[in-house]
């Protein structure tokens, strides 16, 4: 009987620390609610009417990035996570991850030819895009300004 109980209690333990650590966003939700259920963010960037809440993840540098959530005008309008403890409830801007090996074994693009080291290199244009520069060859010049005060006139 006491080995039923504490298979008990260790089951619901785990079942709450589940429940923990998996942390949700949905659309719509304000910072205070995204806080309360990430934590405070690492680093908050403000541009505008956009906040940026960034988070640390467990993949680090193998990611690129980390985690982000996107509010406009103190909504979640959208949250970027590769954390496997964070979901976002709505659709990501962010694009499914691919795997290295799956990168690898892509075609590359048309235009980049992959040389015998492996690395890709990229061909370059039909016709050079210095033809037609956009620096002026004889840029108009403009003379100093003046050096005495205009006069006014007075009524």
């Amino acid at each position: 009987m006491m080995r039923l109980l504490i298979t008990l209690a260790l089951l619901a333990h785990a079942a709450v620390a589940s429940a923990q650590s998996a942390r949700t966003i949905s659309p719509g939700m304000s910072r205070a609610k995204v806080v309360a259920a990430l934590g405070a963010p690492t680093t908050e960037r403000t541009v505008a009417e956009f906040r940026y809440l960034f988070y640390q993840n467990s993949c680090g540098k193998a990611c690129g990035m980390n985690d982000l959530v996107i509010l406009r005008n103190d909504a979640v309008v959208d949250a970027i996570f590769r954390s496997p403890s964070r979901h976002y409830t709505g659709t990501s801007s962010s694009p499914a991850a691919v795997s290295a090996k799956d990168a690898a074994e892509r075609a590359p693009d048309a235009g980049a030819t992959k040389s015998t080291s492996g690395t890709i290199r990229m061909k370059p244009p039909a016709e050079a895009n210095d033809v037609h520069p956009s620096i002026p060859k004889n840029p108009p010049t403009v003379g100093p300004a003046p050096t005495s005060k205009p006069t006014t006139k007075t009524p």
